[in-house]
């Protein structure tokens, strides 16, 4: 698994970088339609373990390292992804209509700190779409929990999305966290939070999680991206990910968990990187940790890199013998 991370890193990466991001995004999302490939790598990479199984939101997943949503926007390349040893994929973000997102240039490397800026805006094909490539790919039988994330700025938009979807995939999360897509900042209001996670939960029968934004009291809610400006995006401001927000967003889960003890699960996004980035998080009280700029910067054969080595370590580590012993650490304190 090593080597293969070396050759993306030191071969397939430089090629992809050579074009505009979001070009090598978009021949990325070619390369993975071909799902027969994929499988032939995943299981050539493939790495399970008793004491890395665990839940989330009741869930029962082989791993805690979940795809984060943003990679696979239309849905469209799900049986690839599943293929490759997460223990959960996240697709979308979908909304009702379809969005051309912002104008381009909207998705810029920042390759010397190993991050991503983007101001994507939710670019889908809407809702209609989304369905019915969910709907086929679960026709091919897979065995990863399938979570789909689900956007708008009016509570019936979302309320519609996650009707259509909820009965199609394993969990649905509903993503506030833009901060450079008109409308949604109204979802950042507690009261209007309120009202829409009520409706939902008034007819749900899955997990539901909620993608936080940034807000400026620091235990109110848990931040995935920290909002910049940056005059190389066309629409001024976007949301930073990757290794430069990682201690900030250890800090945050630390806070949260301490916050709401065992009352809910934390699924944590930002600057997971190594299976050292993953138990910090893990330790700090998350449930499960999803990535994406670690994807982009260290390839395919990432999860099962990282579960290798995190289950190494927890096989060296006296009175933790699973990864759901590490969890319950933090949530009993």
């Amino acid at each position: 698994m090593g080597n293969n991370l070396s050759i993306y890193r030191n071969l397939i990466r430089p090629a992809l970088f050579l074009l505009p991001a979001e070009s090598a995004y978009d021949l990325a999302t070619v390369a993975l339609r071909l799902s027969p490939l994929w499988r032939v790598i995943g299981a050539m990479n493939s790495f399970e373990s008793s004491n890395i199984r665990t839940t989330v939101g009741g869930i029962n997943i082989k791993n805690p390292v979940g795809l984060a949503a943003g990679l696979d926007k239309d849905c469209k390349v799900l049986p690839a992804l599943s293929s490759l040893g997460f223990g959960y994929v996240t697709c979308g973000t979908v909304t009702l209509h379809p969005r051309p997102g912002n104008p381009k240039k909207r998705l810029i490397r920042d390759r010397s700190r190993e991050a991503l800026i983007n101001s994507m805006g939710f670019p889908n094909k809407g809702l209609d779409s989304a369905v019915e490539r969910i709907k086929r790919a679960r026709r091919r039988c897979l065995d990863t929990p399938i979570v789909v994330s689900v956007s708008g700025t009016e509570i019936d938009d979302i309320v519609t999305c996650h009707r259509r979807l909820e009965p199609l995939v394993d969990a649905v999360e509903i993503n506030i966290s833009s901060p450079n897509t008109e409308g949604l900042r109204i979802f950042q209001e507690p009261d209007v939070l309120e009202t829409l996670l009520n409706t939902i939960n008034a007819g749900r029968s899955k997990p539901l999680f909620v993608k936080m934004p940034p807000f400026p009291r620091k235990t109110r809610m848990l931040r995935t991206t920290i909002p910049v400006e940056n005059p190389q995006l066309e629409v001024g401001s976007g949301g930073l990910s990757g290794k430069p927000i990682y201690e900030q967003m250890l800090r945050m889960v630390s806070e949260m968990r301490e916050r709401i003890g065992d009352k809910a699960d934390i699924n944590a996004c930002g600057g997971v990187f190594t299976a050292k980035d993953a138990r910090r998080v893990i330790e700090a009280g998350a449930t499960t940790i999803q990535m994406l700029t670690g994807f982009v910067y260290n390839g395919p054969c990432v999860a099962p890199h990282i579960n290798k080595a995190l289950s190494n370590s927890l096989a060296e580590t006296h009175g933790v013998g699973s990864i759901h012993e590490l969890v319950a650490i933090k949530t009993r304190a």
